[in-house]
Parts: C-alpha cells; sequence; structure tokens
C-alpha cells in the first residue's frame, strides 16, 4: 500500500522559517545599530533532537539599503529516502527592513523552484517560474510598510512584556499576504553561544503555526515551533556541516490511534480527535465529505455520487468559482495542462466518469517516491513523479482544466498498526462532492481520511498547528 506523507508540512515550516515576512502598521520601534551593518549568523537546525541540516543568514548596509542573504541545506529521511532541500532567499530592503524586492530559489534535487517579488506601493509583485513556465500573482496590503522576514523584523524593534504587534506577512512561495501576531512573552536570559543575554522571547502566530524567537539587541538567539519539535540555534560561522539523517521522519510524527480494521472500506465512519489543539482555527466541516459534532468528532462519508452531472457541465454556481481558477502551483489554464486534460476526458459519459479517467491517469501515470518541493503541476505534468502532493495537485489542475471544480484536502489517513499519517487528496463537485485518492489508486476516498485544511498552500499551513500534538480514537 501506498503511504500518505508529511513533506507538504515539512515545506510549510520551511517556508515559514525561512522566508515569510512581515509589515508594521508603524515604523517607530527602533533599529538596533549593531543589526543594520555587516553581519552573519549561522543556526544549527534539528527535528525532534535530532540535527538536519543548517541555515546562514548575512545582512549587509550599503548605503540605504540592506542586502539580507539566507542559505538553507537540510537532510531529511522520508520513508527510507535521503532527500536534501536548499533555499536561498536574497532580499534589498530599506534601513528599517522594508521590502523593495526578493527572491527566493528551492530544489530538492529534482525540480527547482524560483520566485521573484517585487513591492510597488501597497503592491507585491510575485512571478514563479517553475518547469519552464512564468506564473504572475499580484497582492495586496493595508499600510505602508512590509518588511521582508517576520523574525528578522522583530529582532530589530524594541520589546517589553507584554507587547503585541500585528504584521500583515508575506509569503513568496504562494504570493499571499496574510496575517502574523507577534506577542512578547518575557524578557529573560539565554545562551548565545556559551554567553549569558537577556533576550527578549517572542511568539510569532501565522497561518495557523506558532514560532517562540529568542532576539538580543537586534539579533536571533534560537528558534523554535514546539509541535513539529523544530528548533534552530546560533552556532560558530565554522560549525562543520556533517549531517546524516538517522530517524525517518514518517515514523516520528506519526499520528497513533487504536487498530483500524478493514481501513479501506467506504461508507461512513466516526473518529475523535484528541490533543491540546485550538480547533476553532480550523474548518472540519466539508458537506458530502464529513461533518463534525463536538469532540470534536468527525465522521466522514465515503460514496459514489448519486446523480453525476453531465460532462462538460455547464456554467457553475457562483460559490464554485474558486474551484475553477488558476494559481501559481494550479496552472489549469497552462496549454499542455488543457490538451492533456482534454484527451483524458473525450468522449465521457458524465462529469464522474471524466474525474475517473483523469485520477486513473495520474494513479497509474506517477511514480510514487517522496519528495520535499512545493509542488506545481506543470512541474509533474513534465516529470511524472512524486508522492501525495504531486498526486493531488496534478489531478486538481486536471480537473479544472476541463471546468471540474477540484481542490486540495490537507488531513491524515491510515496507514496500518494504529497509525495515521499526513497526507494529502483531491476533492471534486460532479453535482455533489466527492474524495479521491490517485495516490492509494482508490476511485472514492475511504473513510479514514480526515480532512484538516482544504485549498492552496498557503490555506494548508493550519494543518503544522496538529503536528506532534494529535492522536485519534475510532466512535
Amino acid at each position: 500500500m501506498k503511504k500518505g506523507t508529511l513533506t507538504g508540512s515539512l515545506l510549510a515550516l520551511i517556508t515559514i522559517f525561512t522566508v515569510a515576512g512581515c509589515g508594521a502598521e508603524a515604523v517607530e520601534e527602533t533599529t538596533h545599530e549593531t543589526f543594520a551593518t555587516a553581519d552573519f549568523q549561522k543556526f544549527a537546525v534539528a527535528l525532534r533532537g535530532e540535527d538536519v541540516g543548517y541555515m546562514t543568514m548575512q545582512t549587509e548596509k550599503v548605503g540605504d539599503s540592506l542586502f539580507i542573504t539566507q542559505s538553507m541545506e537540510w537532510h531529511l529521511l522520508l520513508m527510507g529516502t535521503t532527500r536534501t532541500v536548499t533555499m536561498d532567499v536574497h532580499a534589498r530592503t530599506g534601513t528599517n527592513m522594508d521590502l523593495g524586492y526578493l527572491t527566493m530559489t528551492m530544489s530538492d534535487g529534482t525540480s527547482v523552484i524560483e520566485t521573484t517579488a517585487r513591492r510597488v506601493g501597497n503592491t507585491v509583485e510575485t512571478t514563479v517560474i517553475t518547469s519552464g513556465r512564468e506564473i504572475t500573482n499580484s497582492s495586496e496590503f493595508e499600510g505602508d510598510y512590509l518588511p521582508s522576514f517576520v523574525d528578522l523584523a522583530a529582532a530589530t524593534m524594541e520589546w517589553e512584556a507584554g507587547d503585541e504587534k500585528t504584521f500583515p506577512t508575506f509569503d513568496p512561495s504562494t504570493g499571499m499576504i496574510f496575517e502574523a501576531t507577534v506577542t512578547c512573552e518575557a524578557i529573560e536570559d539565554v545562551s548565545l553561544m556559551g554567553d549569558m543575554v537577556p533576550a527578549a522571547r517572542l511568539l510569532i502566530a501565522q497561518q495557523g503555526m506558532r514560532n517562540t524567537v529568542w532576539v538580543h539587541q537586534g539579533q536571533i538567539v534560537r528558534e523554535e515551533e514546539t509541535g513539529m519539535g523544530m528548533l534552530l540555534t546560533r552556532v560558530a560561522p565554522d560549525t562543520e556541516d556533517n549531517i546524516i539523517p538517522s530517524s525517518d521522519l514518517y515514523e516520528v510524527y506519526a499520528v497513533t490511534s487504536n487498530t483500524v480494521r478493514d481501513p479501506r472500506r467506504t461508507g461512513d465512519r466516526s473518529w475523535l480527535l484528541v490533543g491540546d489543539i485550538e480547533w476553532s482555527e480550523f474548518e472540519l466541516d466539508y458537506p458530502g465529505i464529513q461533518t463534525v459534532s463536538d469532540g470534536p468528532v468527525i465522521t466522514v462519508t465515503a460514496a459514489a455520487p448519486q446523480n453525476p452531472v453531465t460532462f462538460p457541465m455547464t456554467e457553475p454556481a457562483d460559490e464554485l468559482a474558486p474551484y475553477l481558477v488558476a494559481d501559481a502551483m494550479i496552472q489549469c489554464v497552462d496549454p499542455v495542462m488543457v490538451s492533456v486534460a482534454d484527451s483524458l476526458t473525450e468522449g465521457a459519459t458524465d462529469a464522474w466518469d471524466a474525474v475517473t479517467r483523469i485520477s486513473r491517469f495520474v494513479d497509474r501515470g506517477v511514480e510514487n517516491v517522496p519528495t520535499v518541493s512545493l509542488p506545481s503541476a506543470v512541474d509533474v505534468l513534465d516529470n511524472m513523479r512524486g508522492d501525495c502532493n504531486e498526486h493531488t495537485i496534478l489531478t486538481v489542475a486536471l480537473c479544472r482544466a476541463v471546468g471540474i471544480p477540484a481542490v486540495t484536502c490537507a488531513g491524515i489517513v491510515y496507514v496500518d498498526n494504529g497509525i495515521f499519517g499526513y497526507h494529502a487528496w483531491p476533492a471534486v463537485w460532479v453535482g455533489e462532492w466527492v474524495a479521491i485518492d490517485p495516490t492509494f489508486g482508490q476511485q472514492i476516498a475511504d473513510c479514514t481520511h480526515i480532512v484538516l485544511a482544504r485549498g492552496s498552500l498557503d490555506a494548508q499551513y493550519v494543518v503544522n498547528g496538529v503536528l506532534g500534538r494529535l492522536a485519534i480514537e475510532e466512535q
């Protein structure tokens, strides 16, 4: 049986730790003189106590500008395969860290994605280059200040215990702008490479994730995300980069449950979600797929559609329009994507028949291998390999290309031996919503598919809020 994967959650954490930027509603905070000069910092990165790589940050002041470079290299063991993920970010800002432009290049050794973001007034214009295609996006924000890195921006501000600031936050991996809240929880002594220094302990909350950052005189001392057990710690610049991973992260982040009998059956099944989790931040009720009651108890429905609509479909209702549009990673209007989708669905008797043909093509054609990269539909169509993220995003893009509303579901699925794994799969609208799973080769996703978030990559960040905190009990 093909397994689910947590690589999408790892990707979201990587992106937020290294490139999520923020803006303040005022620029009255003092920038420390020690920060606004040429500076180099190196961090060891650990997951659940095991070193996985390093991240470096260099800041140089040139005239009225700051040039900021972040470089990251992580070595991750996933389902028995070691993947090396690299990310390089270059930004030019004002001396107050107000964003001018930013570039990001990310690779997992099999694919490369490049992003360029330029600030023009209250608008950020983003261009993503993947598999030879360019995808552009424009996002607007309120205010007139947008620093390029949320943690670095917070480090340059003066803090007292109890202070709280809310910032618009830019994510270059998706081109989206959302909100971050930074709260100073305390001023306390921490170790900075052997020396004890007074530091502000800041809680950064954004998109369901909560990072704690300790800052001292404009510099980051350490940063951690407790749910996933991720820790960044300052180390000497000459620390050797000799990382050999030994713990398989798929097993480390498994969600425990009671043993599930006949896990692949369809019908209805109910599950209690157990954990110290703020469930109000989650949307758990999806008509036709799952319902939620107090507990929370999730009841999953897995059944074929009763009356699928004709194909090609007529103009959909307004509420379905968001599930037909292209975005940076779902390039459903790409000419090659449209051509492939048309050929697969030619002669389909109804929308469900068309979806089945697309899902079968993805299941049989995409080689199932673990990856850690930004999932891009055109990349998958070119190289036909990847894990659940790639299977899902290609299916969603092909369905949208022929006018069938489709969306990515992110959540968990039962694997075996009392273990649920993090996973992604599509839901399609064919007269009603139905969940399918081309990664598992399931025309109808079985009843152990529990949706925790639905939508594009930025919407899925909320799933990181359950990492390391969740257990499942069948009802």
